[in-house]
């Protein structure tokens, strides 16, 4: 009997990919990117979006879907990263595969902002200073949008201009200083199991001062901010209901934590759980989402604990078309990932890859950054160029 097919969708689903492929299924990829180490952990893959804006299409997604939903033995479907501003897709009965995740009553209780801010208020948790019109003195205020992802939705208040239109998920909180991260967690409905706490890499590119550029963990964090997440967590996934694998964005500032956002669905930072281990958390995942209590799913979820794990964006310095040398040097290195398929078209600033690096758990964050910027400056200096002679077939990344 041939194991089951999952569809994996999301901006970048590399890790997706890879997590269901550990759990012994077969996998078709619906994404922006088709990287190369993607396709290799797939059957398949649907291009469901503009790679150079970041932004998936619904009409190639329910496209992309109904092709799926015709292979044998297809058991649904995973949104990831990129659905906080479709979230239409994620009840849209005209979808045949079944939808293996949140439902969009969990999904909106926690992205829209109205409603999170306030339930985070009826619980007593704490959080940024948050509300819906523009600031008389923007200074120390950022503008944020409820459906956008990876930073680049954030922007200090002081750059918006008058005539700015406020989009349908915005809203203004002030900016709080501290340590930037988040937990990895699995819920149930009812409560949740904390997988691990990530520092998060935060940096400003392309004239946005806060886009993700990766995560490290599990990091150490002090018994007062364990708690206050975890109480924070149990709260949160208890009024909402979610379920399956998902994250808790918050800022650390001394003992004191303040919640920003829950992204209701699995997050990049689950790569750092399994890598180097023979084991899916997409498995768990999906078990949680069909209703399995986590009082029977939790007993090995610690295993990660002997390595600190971390992966950082590597973005493109300049213009490059990438050549099959490129990505055959980049797949020897073994800690480079998304990497682009050979004629891909890569425009300065924009995603060219990721590396990650495994060390001794208690290593410190410091020293890991140090060996992940070591590494991406290695990838910026191959030279990615095709050489004259060769075909330059462009191929959307």
């Amino acid at each position: 009997m041939s194991p089951p097919v999952v569809v994996v969708a999301a901006l970048c689903a590399r890790m997706l990919a890879e997590s269901a492929r550990r759990a012994g299924w077969r996998v078709i990829v619906l994404d922006l990117f088709g990287d190369t180490d993607t396709r290799r952990a797939s059957g398949m893959w649907y291009p469901i979006g503009d790679a150079a804006s970041l932004s998936i299409d619904p009409q190639r997604t329910r496209e992309a879907l109904d092709a799926a939903s015709r292979t044998p033995d297809v058991m649904g479907w995973i949104p990831g990263a990129g659905f906080e501003a479709h979230r239409d897709l994620l009840d849209d009965t005209s979808i045949a595969l079944p939808m293996l995740g949140n439902t969009r009553e969990s999904y909106d209780a926690v992205r829209d902002p109205a409603r999170f801010f306030a339930l985070l208020d009826d619980a007593g948790i704490p959080h940024p200073e948050t509300q819906w019109q523009a600031p008389v003195d923007p200074a120390g205020w950022l503008e944020k949008d409820a459906n956008g992802t990876g930073g680049m939705h954030i922007r200090h208040a002081a750059q918006r201009h008058a005539t700015d239109a406020s989009c349908g998920g915005g809203y203004f909180q002030r900016h709080q200083s501290g340590r930037s991260m988040s937990a990895l967690f699995l819920a149930d409905t009812r409560k949740a199991t904390i997988i691990g706490f990530n520092e998060q890499l935060i940096v400003p590119h392309g004239g946005q001062p806060f886009v993700y550029g990766g995560a490290i963990g599990p990091v150490d964090v002090p018994d007062a901010v364990r708690q206050q997440i975890a109480a924070a967590v149990d709260a949160i996934v208890s009024r909402t209901r979610l379920k399956g694998l998902n994250s808790l964005d918050f800022i650390v500032d001394g003992d004191q934590c303040f919640v920003l956002e829950v992204n209701a669905r699995p997050s990049a930072t689950m790569s750092l759980y399994e890598r180097g281990a023979n084991r899916s958390l997409l498995s768990l995942h999906v078990r949680a989402c069909a209703g399995v209590s986590l009082d029977t799913e939790t007993s090995d979820i610690y295993e990660h604990a002997a390595s600190l794990c971390a992966e950082q964006v590597v973005f493109a310095d300049r213009d490059r078309t990438v050549s099959p040398e490129f990505v055959q040097r980049a797949l020897n290195l073994g800690w480079c990932h998304d990497i682009p398929v050979t004629g891909s078209f890569i425009a300065a600033g924009a995603p060219l890859c990721s590396v990650s690096a495994v060390c001794a758990h208690g290593t410190q964050t410091a020293t890991v950054r140090a060996e992940l910027a070591a590494r991406a400056a290695t990838i910026a200096s191959i030279d990615i160029t095709r050489k004259p002679g060769h075909a330059n077939l462009l191929l959307p990344r």
